[in-house]
């Protein structure tokens, strides 16, 4: 039994997806290839687009609910942005936001075939977060 004042992780968000992605059968892919599900909903690929085109929508559905997170630049990441909680107003409904609206945005992405395609997911955060990227990438070379 969870207790009320217990802290709500990033990693319990990350497990309670992948288990609902588990349970409703999701499979993904960005272009031709496959992502495994862990990938998808962790803090530091998929997630910054998935939460902040949460956030979106229900901003453009005058809802208030409130994801607690934040977003934070950091080179070793696939857009250039991590996802941080913000633990003042990270609580058990703001879970319940990210968990609702995540899904929500995960089943409206198109699909190829069995799998959801994320390909759209990579314009959500715009330049935002391009300088880290970049100095990722020149990094590389």
């Amino acid at each position: 039994m969870v207790k009320a004042n217990s802290r709500i992780d990033y990693s319990d968000f990350e497990h309670i997806m992948i288990h609902l992605a588990g349970e409703r059968g999701w499979t993904f892919k960005f272009g031709d290839e496959s992502v495994p599900v862990e990938a998808v909903f962790n803090h530091s690929t998929y997630a910054p687009a998935l939460l902040s085109a949460a956030e979106t929508e229900l901003a453009a559905r005058r809802i208030g609910g409130d994801l607690a997170f934040g977003l934070e630049g950091e080179g070793n990441s696939l857009f250039g942005a991590r996802v941080r909680f913000v633990s003042e107003r990270n609580t058990f409904l703001s879970q319940f936001w990210r968990i609702a609206t995540t899904a929500l945005i995960i089943e409206s992405l198109p699909r190829s075939g069995n799998s959801i395609m994320l390909d759209q997911l990579q314009y959500v955060l715009g330049d935002r977060f391009a300088d880290y990227v970049e100095t990722a990438t020149a990094g590389a070379f």
